[in-house]
């Protein structure tokens, strides 16, 4: 399990969920928002990567060309602890 701090609380995740970080956030309670429910196309569930590590970037999170230390919280998994903030 990993500790992911988002806007000052808390949340457990574990690293080998087939759920991504959003699905697994947004689970426990967590406000964000996700127009294109996951599907990675819409951006409003970026995050800011403050500390810790994701997963590799994926295909579709490449050819968005996505600002250094900015994730699609709903293509990545958790690889330790995290600290992130919501970008939208």
């Amino acid at each position: 399990m990993a500790t992911v701090n988002l806007g000052g609380k808390d949340y457990e995740v574990d690293e080998n969920s087939e759920k991504d970080l959003m699905h697994q956030l947004k689970e426990q309670g967590a406000e964000i928002v996700a127009a294109c429910n996951g599907a990675g196309i819409c951006q409003t569930c970026a995050i800011k990567v403050n500390s810790g590590e994701l997963t590799e970037k994926t295909e579709t999170e490449t050819m968005m060309d996505l600002p250094e230390g900015q994730r699609l919280s709903c293509q990545c998994h958790a690889k330790s602890d995290l600290d992130i903030e919501l970008i939208y």
